[in-house]
């Protein structure tokens, strides 16, 4: 036990720690607000308008990875080192922002013309249409800049801010199944407010200045980012794709207790994500000194969270009736299923987490883009065929297949690289 406390006390050392920290602050605040707002909407809203609703959410955070298009893997690294450079920050964090503006200005058209004109999404298209102006928070969210600066608590800060006006807003607007419309817009109002402010804050505190960029600037960051953009997508598809789908295959009532067990397992499903952009900065800097030294760092840092993880999905699976219970006023049975399958998908997910630290400090982003892509296809055959015969079931145990098969894939398309690399050299 003394050693397990010993290796996890050493990952959380510096700016490990910090980092660590304000994201787990930032994902607490996310929580929280899920914890007190799902019985809230559940009562007020009913099962079946607060499944179309997280079908509207899952369906525009899927436009929003456009918006943001794979700026937050690269753009951070590129801002830590020009951090002394007034005119160069200025210059890549004015790009970011408008290419980023200009992509949500164009999708919310996009939603607009599909769901009024074209008529798709149908049994939703009014909530998806208000959940749009989440495509505007998207482009003005500053993430990327103070991961660069290493400044997360100015998110951790601002998050929470923004999540308690959220909370506000919707107790004071949704009051039935009409108001269900609200409840994204409200989400993303708070947030384009807050990150507004904070957008401006930074600007002011790094003496810069906001410019608009020319036309060719934006083709040229799209065309750079192309393939960190395709895996993101990738990952979204990965983790979220499976949800569209399964509306497809169940009724709403039961699309709803689904979305109650997904939106706690994509929260501690971030476990890993935190682990690997707390942990990247050192391993970066150890595997161009001493190769060694980053093997271990990366083994003992991924074992502890390999610890965290397991307890979290033993600790959510014991308590899924209770959870379930506290979340929809029911314990039920289907849902405190699903909880207790997902609430593992952290652990599984901390599995890949050796190889993409591996791939984004060796800047195999080609490596990157062809594994995601695999896996995402491999979890839409498996989703659709594991929702078609067993429902939600099936496609929370098609989500735990992928996992694993996103972590061989990855192992698997690196050693092939390697191998070559070394047959190479010789």
């Amino acid at each position: 036990m003394n050693s397990i406390v010993h290796r996890f006390t050493l990952i959380l050392r510096g700016n490990t720690f910090s980092n660590f920290l304000h994201l787990s602050l930032n994902q607490g605040a996310n929580l929280l607000t899920t914890i007190i707002l799902t019985p809230f909407l559940f009562k007020r809203i009913g099962e079946d308008q607060y499944g179309l609703i997280s079908l509207a959410l899952t369906v525009t955070m899927l436009f929003g990875i456009i918006v943001n298009y794979g700026f937050g893997l690269n753009v951070p690294k590129q801002l830590a080192l020009v951090q002394q450079d007034r005119e160069r920050k200025q210059r890549i964090i004015n790009e970011v922002v408008v290419t980023r503006l200009v992509l949500s200005l164009l999708l919310v058209l996009l939603m607009y013309f599909l769901t009024t004109l074209l008529g798709f999404f149908s049994e939703y298209s009014t909530i998806l249409l208000f959940s749009a102006v989440l495509l505007l928070n998207d482009a003005v969210y500053p993430m990327f800049i103070s991961q660069g600066f290493d400044r997360l608590s100015w998110i951790s800060k601002s998050n929470a801010i923004a999540k308690i006006l959220y909370l506000i807003l919707v107790v004071l607007v949704v009051q039935g199944p009409d108001d269900a419309k609200w409840v994204n817009f409200i989400l993303g109002v708070s947030g384009v407010a807050v990150n507004l402010v904070l957008l401006a804050f930074i600007y002011r505190y790094e003496s810069i200045r906001f410019q608009w960029i020319e036309l060719s600037n934006i083709f040229s960051r799209l065309l750079d980012n192309f393939q960190f953009f395709s895996s993101t997508i990738a990952s979204y598809v990965l983790v979220n794709g499976g949800f569209i789908l399964l509306s497809n295959f169940v009724t709403n009532t039961e699309l709803g207790y689904y979305a109650v067990a997904q939106r706690i397992s994509v929260l501690l499903r971030m476990i890993p994500v935190f682990i690997t952009q707390s942990i990247l900065q050192k391993a970066t800097r150890l595997y161009e000194a001493d190769r060694g030294a980053y093997r271990s760092y990366v083994k003992r840092s991924c074992f502890n969270g390999m610890l965290i993880t397991l307890a979290v999905g033993v600790i959510v699976s014991v308590s899924a009736p209770w959870i379930i219970e506290f979340l929809t006023g029911n314990r039920v049975t289907l849902a405190i299923k699903l909880t207790r399958l997902l609430s593992f998908l952290p652990f599984m997910g901390m599995l890949n987490v050796p190889n993409m630290i591996k791939i984004l400090v060796t800047d195999r982003k080609q490596i990157l883009a062809q594994a995601i892509w695999i896996t995402a296809l491999v979890m839409l055959l498996l989703s659709t065929a594991g929702a078609y015969f067993y429902g939600s079931l099936g496609m929370a145990l098609a989500l735990m297949v992928s996992e694993v098969f996103n972590y061989w894939i990855h192992h698997y398309l690196i050693g092939k690289v390697e191998v070559r690399s070394n047959i190479t050299s010789k």
